[in-house]
């Protein structure tokens, strides 16, 4: 087994955050702030570090992100916030990503509970919203309790993201952190199905947030699809995070997978398979130049050997002499300007490629709630007014439930602005 499935790369050195720091030329239009999406005061926090001022840089950072050393291993700095650097017009952006996971890792976080108490709200769900707002409201004197429907706590910072990427003592060091504080934490808590929403008014709660995030997966309709060779991507990566022993377990006999997509959570798998030297396969209906993956992942997934079969789409599977075959029709596209992804048309011909494993990693989508009277759009995603409240008085969404897949920083900035709400709620004289 390769190590490195469980290994992360490793960050700056502190005279290696210090050197990189030091090429911020402190804009004053910051452009940088625009390109976050939590609108982080980066210059601000790269200045205190550099005064030696660590703890006062890490509590800039969590001002706008809970959790600097999470967004700095997975936030998409590249098209974000660096790609908005001024340097970047030399090609050479500040490694504001980096800079972010030293300040978030060496440092402690200040963190003042409010001592006049302000209510009891009750979040739904453990993944990156549910934990920003839970920190947030903490902080600001409410007693919190969190609802996870799983036996493990941090969503999609548990099970979709690769271990090398995100490092699970990481989310579990944040996690201990809010027990520490006082935050509470309920597993194996299915609303829904074993418990009803509307119940926790009933046990005391004055409010709740609802942040289940989006976990349904998403699979082509294709013949066979219930095969029991072919699986989902969270199926795959919640096997990997549990450890080398659950993965070596479940896939020592997988000789060559097929992967069936073009995005992040594609590249996630196909990377994590050819690091435990599978043969690895990759069909996509477009072209590498379209996909829609970050570039970084699409050259590690190349450059580790993944096979990519463009322009090919699955549209059955069966059994073929002990192997998994999967057939795909040819596809081409049709496009009218150099920026146009295209639209896709079939194509003459067949492809067809045996495997041991497929797994299916078009990304996700929100599962219909069963909360009677709750608002939905069309996708199934709660409707919210510009306060993240729902059309139930004190009850209040954000994150993946609410606007779709989105990333991890989307997540965490929407759970600090939901609660942040919830707190001007409460201090209008407790309502």
């Amino acid at each position: 087994m390769n190590l490195d499935l469980y290994s992360e790369t490793i960050g700056l050195s502190y005279e290696e955050a210090i050197k990189e720091a030091e090429r911020c030329l402190n804009c004053r239009h910051k452009p940088c702030v625009d390109g976050c999406v939590a609108h982080m005061e980066i210059p601000s926090m790269i200045k205190a570090f550099l005064e030696g001022r660590g703890e006062e840089a890490k509590q800039i950072a969590e001002s706008k992100n809970s959790f600097p050393e999470i967004c700095g291993r997975v936030c998409y700095q590249d098209i974000q916030c660096e790609a908005k650097c001024v340097r970047m017009k030399m090609n050479a952006p500040v490694k504001i990503g980096l800079i972010e996971r030293f300040i978030g890792d060496h440092y402690k976080s200040i963190k003042k509970i409010e001592s006049n108490p302000k209510g009891k709200i009750a979040i739904i769900g453990s993944g990156p919203s549910g934990l920003s707002c839970a920190t947030t409201l903490r902080q600001a004197g409410f007693d919190v309790t969190v609802f996870e429907k799983k036996s493990i706590l941090g969503g999609v910072l548990k099970f979709g993201i690769p271990p090398y990427r995100l490092p699970n003592n990481i989310v579990d060091n944040r996690i201990q952190e809010l027990m520490d504080l006082g935050v509470e934490f309920k597993i194996e808590e299915n609303f829904g199905r074993t418990r009803d929403y509307i119940s926790l008014f009933d046990e005391g709660y004055d409010a709740m947030y609802l942040a289940m995030g989006a976990s349904k997966q998403n699979f082509s309709k294709i013949e066979n699809s219930d095969h029991p060779k072919v699986i989902g991507w969270k199926q795959f990566l919640s096997i990997l995070n549990i450890g080398e022993d659950s993965f070596h377990e479940h896939f020592r006999h997988i000789k060559r997978l097929c992967v069936v997509g073009g995005g992040n959570v594609a590249m996630d798998v196909a990377i994590s398979a050819a690091k435990f030297g599978i043969d690895t396969h990759l069909v996509y209906r477009r072209t590498i130049d379209l996909m829609p993956a970050r570039k970084a992942e699409i050259e590690e997934c190349l450059h580790l050997g993944v096979n990519v079969h463009e322009l090919v789409d699955p549209i059955a599977v069966y059994d073929h002499n002990g192997d998994l075959r999967v057939k795909c029709k040819r596809t081409k596209l049709i496009k009218i300007d150099e920026f146009d992804r295209g639209t896709i048309v079939d194509d003459d011909g067949i492809f067809e490629l045996d495997c041991d494993l497929m797994v299916m990693a078009i990304g996700s989508s929100v599962k219909k709630l069963n909360f009677d009277g709750l608002a939905l759009d069309a996708q199934g995603r709660i409707l919210v007014d510009e306060n993240f409240q729902t059309n139930i008085d004190r009850v209040y969404a954000a994150g993946d439930i609410v606007s779709g897949t989105k990333t991890v920083i989307h997540a965490l900035s929407a759970g600090k602005i939901a609660a942040q709400s919830i707190i001007n709620r409460f201090s209008k004289g407790n309502e």
